[in-house]
């Protein structure tokens, strides 16, 4: 009898550090099934058609720009400026500054069918050289090349109102050939940085 019990004891003894080392080994394994990539940010969300407050190809602004306007003086100056060669300008849109900013990107000499916007703007965390992580927003910006059919030089540039954000602002470039052309596929993405404040 006496066998017996210390048997049972044995056994529960066995039993009950069997329960404990996977208790031990579980969470470990848990852990080491980091071995996936780390998720990337998520992607930016496209712009409502409600956020672009200008767009025109006629010259205002000839030069190729990208550039964050945070307050109501600049954006007036660029207004006027992106307005100039209107024979009866539009009038300025109110922007409340205090919770939303403008970005402007323009293209540069180019012709009438091809298109400069923005497509989509999403706020993410980002690693910096120093190792520190901070809130970095990324703004898409496509330009569609058309088929080439216009001789003539055009000067596209828009005007979009987004969520005012005080950090840096990444602008990523994409270029493609409009559906339809010769070649029509993707030229090139790269990113292009502007700095925190207005450039």
């Amino acid at each position: 009898m006496r066998s017996l019990t210390a048997s049972m004891a044995s056994y529960k003894l066995r039993s009950l550090l069997l329960l404990l080392g996977i208790a031990l080994v579980l969470p470990a394994c848990r852990r080491s099934g980091g071995t996936q990539a780390p998720a990337g940010p998520p992607p930016p969300a496209p712009l409502a058609p409600t956020a672009l407050l200008y767009y025109d190809n006629s010259g205002g602004i000839q030069d190729s720009l990208r550039v964050v306007i945070r307050d109501a003086e600049e954006f007036e100056r660029t207004w006027r400026r992106a307005t100039s060669t209107q024979s009866s300008p539009p009038p300025m849109p109110t922007v409340a500054f205090d919770r939303a900013m403008v970005l402007l990107v323009a293209a540069g000499r180019m012709k009438p069918d091809d298109v400069v916007r923005v497509d989509s703007v999403g706020i993410h965390d980002e690693v910096t050289a120093t190792g520190e992580r901070e809130r970095v927003m990324q703004v898409i910006v496509r330009t569609v090349r058309g088929c080439g059919g216009f001789s003539s030089d055009a000067y596209p540039l828009a005007l979009v109102q987004v969520a005012r954000f005080e950090g840096p602002v990444r602008f990523t470039e994409r270029s493609e050939r409009a559906a339809g052309c010769a070649g029509a596929a993707l030229i090139e993405s790269r990113p292009l940085y502007a700095s925190k404040h207005s450039e």
